[in-house]
């Protein structure tokens, strides 16, 4: 079995010298005012770990250094010929149907505002146009109600 080795933190040391009075074997020692471990000497028993007041002194964890598996880097993806040259037809085919719809439309944008309005009574038709004369067939879709009126009904 093997024995375990004692570590002492100088940063957190205090030099209180405890862990010197209960070393069973003499490996702990006060050299410029802090503790130091004979590692020859020290069997590893652990009781200066246990009376440190300032946890200054850890027992050294051995372990195996495994190696880590080297990562891949990503790969960067490049498209083929064949996948370059179907995404420049898809644009130019997109284009196309683009301008079509374009051009449809405006055609028919201009057919709704050139287009004659619907009802003799609108707004559209009253205001374009003028009393010619007095009678009923020039005041714009108006003359049925005049006559109306004069019939009484």
């Amino acid at each position: 079995m093997e024995r375990q080795t004692m570590w002492v933190d100088v940063a957190r040391c205090t030099g209180c010298g405890t862990c010197v009075e209960v070393c069973p074997v003499g490996a702990m020692a006060l050299i410029d005012g802090k503790a130091r471990v004979d590692e020859e000497t020290c069997t590893g028993c652990g009781v200066c770990v246990d009376v440190c007041p300032e946890d200054a002194i850890q027992p050294v964890v051995r372990g195996e250094l495994v190696p880590v598996p080297e990562r891949l880097a990503p790969q960067v993806y490049q498209p083929s010929p064949l996948a370059k040259a179907a995404g420049a037809a898809v644009v130019a085919t997109s284009v196309g149907l683009l301008a079509q719809a374009g051009r449809a439309l405006a055609r028919a944008a201009g057919r709704w505002l050139t287009r004659p309005s619907a009802g003799a009574g609108s707004p559209a038709t009253r205001a374009s146009s003028a009393p010619e004369s007095g009678g009923a067939a020039g005041q714009g879709g108006r003359g049925r109600r005049v006559r109306r009126r004069r019939r009484g009904g």
